[in-house]
């Protein structure tokens, strides 16, 4: 605790489903926390004035806590299990991640749902890449369930003669056995002490568009992360192609890091979630 009595609280999933390395939970919880004097991880039987579920629904707490309500949405949870609309029903105000989710959420309730997105504490993201030669390698990072459109790219893999970088949970492979061609394809755990050092060992990341229809809820967190890191992104063929030249490369990785500094500092959701906060006490008053 940064005081010896905190303002206010977020209550992560992380710590409510036992999940420490929950990546929603270290952007739109933990990172803010670390630039937030008076905030704190949520501890059972402390007196806050607001409280922030990040992706939690828990309604219980939610009835029975009497200061400011937020609920923290990153992904399309109406479509699961979970008791989405009781939830929204005994918050004062939504925050989601992305437009699809305010679009989507805003219908189904008249409280205000505000788009904070995914930000990065740049001060987590100190590796930085430097661009040489003519590329040999791109990496991809993520979830492994989430790695079905990398088979778009096997095509162009072949063709450039670039190898792939895996950073996931356990081992996946776009290779065809059957093929007469295959491509070099490396393996890393996701580790959040490494996985940074692991990006920038290759040239650039893909991060090719999905058909699930779910695509759209999520957010740009992971392109952002690597435009941090001074990686460019492919998400098609003729990017692929371009970034085999170091030139077009760094063009590109300035840009991606201008941008990250200018529009993604979680510093910036801190200031608006605490706008949020006045507003609603604001209302209340």
């Amino acid at each position: 605790m940064k005081e010896d009595r905190a303002e206010g609280a977020f209550l992560l999933y992380s710590k409510v489903h036992s999940r420490p390395d929950t990546a929603s939970s270290r952007i739109r919880g933990k990172w803010l926390i670390k630039y937030w004097p008076g905030v704190e991880e949520w501890h059972y039987g402390r007196k806050y004035s607001f409280c922030i579920f990040q992706k939690v629904y828990d309604i219980e707490i939610a009835k029975t806590f009497p200061g400011i309500k937020i609920l923290d949405c990153c992904d399309p949870d109406f479509f699961d299990k979970q008791p989405f609309v009781e939830m929204i029903q005994e918050v004062d105000a939504i925050t989601v991640s992305t437009e699809a989710l305010r679009a989507t959420i805003q219908g189904m309730t008249d409280k205000p749902v505000v788009i904070i997105p995914d930000r990065i504490d740049l001060e987590f993201m100190r590796e930085k890449k430097i661009h040489r030669g003519r590329a040999k390698e791109v990496c991809w990072y993520g979830y492994s369930h989430n790695s079905s459109s990398l088979k778009s790219l096997r095509e162009s893999l072949i063709k450039f003669d670039l190898g792939i970088s895996f950073i996931c949970d356990k081992p996946i492979s776009i290779d065809d056995a059957t093929s007469e061609v295959h491509i070099r394809e490396r393996y890393t755990k996701w580790n959040l002490e490494t996985v940074n050092k692991e990006i920038i060992k290759s040239d650039f990341v893909v991060m090719p568009g999905s058909r699930d229809p779910n695509y759209r809820f999520k957010s740009n967190n992971k392109t952002t992360n690597a435009k941090s890191l001074r990686m460019p992104v492919a998400t098609c063929t003729e990017d692929v192609e371009r970034f085999l030249d170091p030139i077009e490369r760094e063009k590109e990785a300035e840009i991606g890091y201008q941008e990250v500094i200018k529009h993604y500092d979680v510093r910036q959701s801190v200031s608006e979630m605490k706008q949020l906060i006045e507003d609603i006490k604001n209302q209340v008053s």
